[in-house]
């Protein structure tokens, strides 16, 4: 694994013939950084007689184990009663407790700067990210608006300069910007994760080497048989003094058209061809809170047929990320997953641990982030007595400690996390 600071190859580099980057690591550093870990490596750190879930969804739950820590890596994992603790080792005894791998949250709006409390237990994301790269106009003041092929080539060039690890796409860029700036990204060997512009079609997308699409609008357009009807809405759609708001409102408007639309046949299509090129999905499930207000019943109508898009995603193979929202709760979107879409507490697991792990380009060629193996980042999650995360995800909210790089922390847990307001 790269050190902080370098960057990392992104899941589905080799398709792109690229190397493709999103700065996981250094998002790590930054993290032990931020939750005051500076300074000479601790001691060794034995967790002894842990429940560990090494690989949710993969491995099984193993009682009576000892992961040994070291150096920001994890230099041992076997049966307590076979593997003893350094002597010079700092020993937690963690009977009753699981042990998980770190939360790894791939959602690419995220600034060092709002990073989610590490006692969350999230200790990698995506980033730094470059300026999002919008339509005319933009939604959002803090994006740039690309107006055409030429300003969007512009921008690539600018965000590589700038340093950043990928190029943010924003959902009003047109196609042309957009095929713009997938082959600038492509020659500078920058990649770019985001929405699916309202003006690409998510086959086209994903064709293009897009390897993160961020939200289900998209995908609900594209499984409609009036796709090309709700596509000239959205060319129709007029903003006002609030931009974002005044879009979404037309957004659900057009999205409950193509709910009412759905062809089966249509999805399993477009699924297999996701899955075919390794594309990969962050639902965002828990964005749009409990819908209120007169269009409070067609908007629990998307909901629930979001969830079902989910729930065929996973079962057609496309893999599935658990990315939170700005302001948001990882915990939250994981419990969207495993019991509102039904995947289950396992794949939801896997899905803010091992799939984002690949799609960020953490796991290298040994695969380790996103598990606990010898050899891999020593990136743990300690949970509350009886907290078991395989029974009900919620538990994946009592945390008692979390190790970033190797650095514990265990002052202050937050036992309940806090619920974005709905809007």
């Amino acid at each position: 694994m790269a050190e902080p600071g370098r960057r990392l190859v992104l899941g589905g580099a080799a398709a792109l013939g690229s190397a493709l980057a999103l700065g996981g690591t250094a998002a790590a550093g930054r993290a032990v950084a931020a939750a005051g870990g500076a300074g000479p490596p601790p001691r060794p750190l034995a967790l002894t007689h842990a429940t560990l879930i090494a690989a949710p969804g993969v491995e099984p739950p193993q009682p009576g184990m000892t992961v040994v820590i070291h150096a920001g890596r994890i230099t041992a994992v076997g049966r307590t009663a076979e593997l003893p603790a350094p002597p010079d080792a700092r020993v937690m005894d963690l009977r009753g407790r699981y042990v998980i791998p770190g939360l790894i949250d791939p959602r690419t709006d995220i600034d060092s700067g709002d990073f989610p409390p590490v006692r969350r237990g999230v200790t990698a994301f995506a980033g730094p990210g470059s300026t999002p790269l919008d339509g005319v106009p933009a939604l959002r003041q803090e994006s740039v608006a690309v107006r055409d092929a030429a300003a969007a080539r512009r921008a690539v060039r600018r965000a590589g300069e700038g340093g950043a690890a990928f190029v943010r796409v924003h959902p009003g860029l047109s196609r042309e910007a957009y095929l713009a700036m997938a082959d600038e990204a492509r020659r500078r060997q920058l990649p770019y994760a985001g929405h699916c512009p309202d003006a690409v079609p998510l086959a086209e997308a994903s064709d293009a080497g897009q390897r993160i699409v961020e939200h289900l609008h998209a995908l609900l357009l594209a499984a409609s048989t009036r796709e090309e009807e709700i596509r000239h809405g959205l060319a129709r759609i007029t903003v006002g003094a609030d931009p974002y708001r005044d879009r979404l409102r037309q957004i659900h408007r057009l999205e409950w058209t193509a709910v009412r639309s759905y062809y089966p046949d249509r999805a399993d299509r477009l699924l297999d061809h996701l899955a075919a090129n390794g594309t990969r999905i962050t639902p965002a499930l828990a964005a749009h809170g409990d819908p209120q207000g007169p269009d409070a019943a067609y908007l629990r109508g998307i909901h629930d047929h979001r969830l079902h898009l989910v729930a065929e995603l996973h079962r057609r193979g496309v893999p599935v990320l658990a990315g939170s929202t700005p302001g948001g709760d990882l915990h939250e979107e994981l419990e969207q997953l495993a019991d509102g879409a039904g995947l289950g507490a396992a794949a939801a697991l896997r899905a803010a641990t091992a799939e984002p792990a690949r799609a960020l380009g953490l796991a290298g060629t040994a695969g380790t982030a996103g598990t606990v193996v010898p050899g891999g980042a020593a990136d743990l999650v300690v949970l509350a007595p009886g907290a078991d995360p395989l029974r009900d995800v919620k538990a994946v909210r009592r945390i008692d400690a979390v190790v970033v790089r190797g650095r514990l922390f265990e002052d202050g847990p937050t036992r309940t996390a806090s619920r974005r307001p709905p809007r």
